[in-house]
């Protein structure tokens, strides 16, 4: 039931924090960015290399909860959504979302829904996430986002971002 909260959590949280129109827009990069490479990530880690495992899988595929790799599709568009724009405070995001997933991870090694091998732990689990952050955000970067209309900060900024993702 762990894993049917997360993603009830994760959907509710983006649906209600993005304007629709850019939520939708930004679906099939969630799609992509969030459902495909979270199951194949998966797939790798957990049926090839045996990396982890899940416990209270409910619709599993290959193994992998359904509703985990479900989660992955707002928590990829929630990260690009609120990107910001320089690059520091970017930096800043790209360690914040790993973190939080690991800390999220720590939480469902705790609760049995999450069981590691005896080489896998915490540490290098953020340093997967990490390594799939800056895949989505490459991809993000390279093959969606527009090219910015204005560099300038602040509310004008935001409303120049607003704008160009309409």
């Amino acid at each position: 039931m762990g894993w049917v909260i997360l993603a009830v959590v994760v959907w509710v949280v983006a649906l209600l924090a993005i304007p629709q129109e850019h939520f939708r827009r930004l679906i099939p990069f969630g799609i992509i960015a969030g459902f495909a490479l979270g199951l194949l990530v998966n797939i790798l880690a957990f049926s090839i290399f045996g990396l982890y495992g899940f416990g209270q899988v409910m619709w599993p595929i290959l193994g992998i909860p359904f509703w985990a790799i479900l989660a992955w599709v707002p928590s990829v568009i929630l990260f690009v959504y609120f990107l910001p724009e320089h690059s520091l405070a970017r930096l800043g995001w790209l360690l914040l979302f790993p973190a939080g997933f690991t800390l999220i991870e720590f939480f469902f090694l705790r609760a049995g829904l999450r069981v590691y091998s005896p080489g896998w732990n915490l540490a290098y689990a953020f340093v997967l996430s990490l390594g799939i952050h800056i895949v989505v955000l490459a991809y993000y970067l390279t093959s969606v986002r527009t090219p910015l209309r204005s560099a300038s900060a602040g509310p004008a900024g935001l409303a120049d971002r607003l704008e160009r993702d309409r």
